[in-house]
């Protein structure tokens, strides 16, 4: 069914239907737009777990907005997939500047996931999407393919994408891994945030 979704997404683009996560990633080069397009909107379910399984009409009507409102958001989006991004230039310039760094226990958590859900091959795509409280929210997620124009390295035994408009905000960033009475999940300490929310996920 998930499959089905997204070649949805592929072959005749968003849809009222589409899931919201789909939508981030059928198109990861344009996640950061797709994600500001929604936020300004006022669609703020973009950097929330809903996002997994709200479909763009319901996040839009339940937000209170008409029809005509999701078709002018339908539209919006649509045309920023359509629109041709610049090319860009080798990116051994970008991997040599650009600094993300693993925790030993950010990287034994990963492969253990990537071990759960059978993607060993896969990839960990790096992401900064607008939403969240404080303005810009993180997201990691495993994929299968790269994107035009992602940056591309490893880190113990890890292969890393992120595409460049995200490489910007996290430059220098390091990514641990907290399991303790208090708090669980992945930590970002990023040098160029500056105001984090106590969530650990969203920055400005």
């Amino acid at each position: 069914m998930q499959k089905q979704i997204t070649k949805q997404v592929k072959t005749i683009g968003i849809t009222k239907e589409t899931i919201i996560a789909d939508i981030l990633e059928m198109h990861p080069d344009k996640a950061m737009l797709l994600s500001e397009i929604m936020m300004e909107f006022g669609i703020h379910c973009v950097g929330c777990g809903a996002n997994a399984f709200e479909t763009l009409e319901q996040g839009v009507l339940g937000h209170g907005y008409s029809e005509k409102d999701l078709n002018k958001l339908l539209t919006d989006l649509n045309k920023a997939v359509n629109t041709k991004t610049k090319s860009k230039k080798s990116n051994n310039k970008n991997i040599s500047e650009f600094s993300l760094t693993l925790t030993p226990k950010a990287i034994g958590k990963l492969k253990q996931i990537m071990k759960d859900e059978k993607k060993e091959n896969g990839y960990l795509r790096a992401s900064v999407l607008a939403g969240g409280c404080s303005g810009y929210t993180y997201d990691l997620e495993i994929v299968e393919k790269k994107a035009n124009g992602d940056i591309e390295f490893d880190q113990g035994g890890i292969k890393i994408l992120i595409d460049q408009e995200s490489a910007e905000f996290v430059n220098g960033t390091s990514i641990d891994f907290i399991d303790t009475l208090k708090e669980s999940g992945f930590k970002f300490n990023n040098p160029n945030a500056t105001r984090e929310c106590g969530c650990g996920k969203s920055f400005s």
